[in-house]
C-alpha cells in the first residue's frame, strides 16, 4: 500500500511509467524499513525474554515481517519492473476514492485526548470493578472434562450443545486413538458436571463416555506473565532508542504513548463490552501493539519528509500537511485490514469471534492514534522540554540526509 499511493503521487505529477516506479519504492523505503524495524526489535526482545506462546508469537511475527518485505521490495519490484521495461505494462490507472484534504488534524489534539482520557478512565474503572471476571479460564484455572465416543466426533455440534450454557466458546481438543475419537473441554472452575450433562442430553447418539474429569491450574502463570511484562517493557524502551536514532525523541515519546494508549484502549473496551481476557487475546494485544507502532511510524516518515523539505510555512502547517498526503494510505490500509477481520468475527466461531473483535478494535483506535494522538505529542513535548520548533525542524533535517539512502542515489 505504501508503495502503491507513492507511485500514485509520482505519476501525478507526470514522470513516465518507468520513472515513477523506481522513484516510489526509493521514497517508500524509509518507512517500510524503520516501521518494520521497530516491529522486529519487539519481536526479537519478546522472543529472548518472554517465554511458551508469547515467544511462539514472536517467532511468527518475525517470520511474517520478513516474508513480507521479501515479497514487496525483492519479488515485487522484480516482476512489476520487467512488466515495465519489456513494455508489457504502459499504463496503470488508479482509482482515488479518497481526494487531497486539509484538515487541522494538530488543532484537534487537545479534543482528541481528552475523548482517549474519558474512554481509558471508564476503561479502567469497569477493569476495576468487574475484578477477577476480566481474566478467562487460562489466567484464572478451570475444569478439564475428557469425553470418548466410538466413531468421529463433530466439535460443531459440541460447541452447539454447549452454547445455551454459555461456554460455546469454550477450549476443545480434538484427538483420535485406538480407533476412538477423544475431546477434551476446559471450562471454568466447577462447571464440569454442567458442561457434562447439557453434552448428554442434546447429543444422546453420539454415544459420549467420560474418560476423565479434573482440575488444573492457569495455563497463564505468574511466571509467564510477569516475563511478558518485562520483554513488552523492553521492547517498548528498544522502540524508544531507535525511533530517537531514526527520528527524533519527541516523536520517540509519542510512539510510545500512542502505543500503550492502543493496548490499553483495547483492553478497555473488552471491560466495557463484558469480555474475557484469554490466552488468545495476549496474542491480539501483540499483534496490535506491532499494528500502532507500525501505523505511526508510517504517518512520521511523512512528516520528516516534510520537515526536511525545505518547505514554507510553521512546524504545525507542515506536520498537517504531512498528515493529509497520507491520509488516503491510512484509512485504505486500515480498511484492507478490517476486511478479513470483520469477515472472521461474523463467520469466524465462537473461538475467533473475541480474537478479531480485539483486532478490530486495535486497527480502529490504532488508526486514530497515529494521526490523532501520536503527531500532536511531537509538537507538545518538544515545547514542553524547551526545544524550539527550528530546532526540531533542524535535528530533522540532518537525520533525514541518512534515513533513506536509496533516495540519496
Amino acid at each position: 500500500m505504501l508503495i502503491y499511493e507513492r507511485l500514485r503521487e509520482e505519476m501525478a505529477l507526470g514522470k513516465s511509467l518507468k520513472v515513477a516506479v523506481k522513484t516510489a519504492y526509493e521514497k517508500a523505503f524509509s518507512s517500510i524499513f524503520d516501521a518494520n524495524v521497530t516491529t522486529l526489535i519487539t519481536a526479537a526482545i519478546l522472543f529472548w525474554k518472554a517465554s511458551g506462546p508469547v515467544k511462539g508469537f514472536a517467532i511468527s511475527l518475525t517470520l511474517g515481517i520478513l516474508a513480507s518485505l521479501f515479497t514487496a521490495l525483492i519479488v515485487g519490484r522484480n516482476c512489476l519492473g520487467w512488466f515495465v521495461d519489456t513494455g508489457r505494462l504502459k499504463r496503470i490507472s488508479m482509482l482515488h476514492l479518497i481526494s487531497a484534504q486539509n484538515i487541522n488534524f494538530l488543532g484537534k489534539g487537545f479534543l482528541a485526548c481528552m475523548c482517549s482520557l474519558a474512554l481509558l478512565l471508564a476503561g479502567a474503572l469497569a477493569f476495576y470493578t468487574r475484578g477477577d471476571r476480566n481474566f478467562g479460564v487460562d489466567f484464572r484455572g478451570g475444569d478439564l472434562i475428557t469425553l470418548s465416543a466410538p466413531g468421529k466426533i463433530d466439535i460443531g455440534q459440541v460447541r452447539d450443545a454447549l452454547k445455551p450454557i454459555g461456554f460455546a466458546d469454550a477450549s476443545i481438543q480434538e484427538s483420535t486413538q485406538g480407533g476412538k475419537s477423544y475431546i477434551t473441554v476446559r471450562t471454568p472452575l466447577k462447571t464440569s458436571d454442567k458442561v457434562e450433562k447439557q453434552i448428554m442430553q442434546t447429543i444422546p447418539g453420539t454415544g459420549f463416555k467420560v474418560e476423565g474429569s479434573e482440575r488444573v491450574g492457569a495455563l497463564v502463570g505468574g511466571e509467564l506473565a510477569k516475563s511478558s511484562l518485562i520483554a513488552l517493557g523492553l521492547g517498548i524502551l528498544g522502540i524508544l532508542i531507535f525511533v530517537t536514532f531514526r527520528f527524533e525523541l519527541s516523536f520517540a515519546v509519542g510512539a510510545i504513548v500512542a502505543l500503550l494508549h492502543d493496548v490499553l484502549m483495547t483492553v478497555g473496551m473488552f471491560s466495557l463490552l463484558g469480555r474475557e481476557l484469554t490466552l488468545t487475546m495476549v496474542g491480539a494485544v501483540l499483534t496490535i501493539a506491532g499494528y500502532s507502532i507500525n501505523d505511526t511510524i508510517v504517518v512520521y516518515d511523512r512528516i520528516r519528509e516534510g520537515l526536511a523539505s525545505g518547505r514554507r510555512g510553521t512546524i504545525e502547517e507542515i506536520m498537517n500537511s504531512s498528515i493529509n498526503q497520507t491520509l488516503s494510505r491510512t484509512i485504505l490500509t486500515s480498511t484492507v485490514t478490517l476486511i478479513p477481520i470483520l469477515c472472521l468475527f461474523f463467520f469466524g466461531g465462537a473461538v475467533l469471534r473475541d480474537f478479531s473483535l480485539a483486532i478490530i478494535v486495535g486497527v480502529v483506535v490504532g488508526t486514530y492514534s497515529s494521526i490523532f494522538i501520536a503527531s500532536p505529542i511531537v509538537l507538545w513535548w518538544t515545547r514542553a522540554r524547551g526545544a524550539s520548533p527550528t530546532a526540531l525542524r533542524r535535528e530533522i533535517t540532518e537525520k533525514a540526509a541518512t534515513a533513506n539512502p536509496l533516495a540519496q542515489r
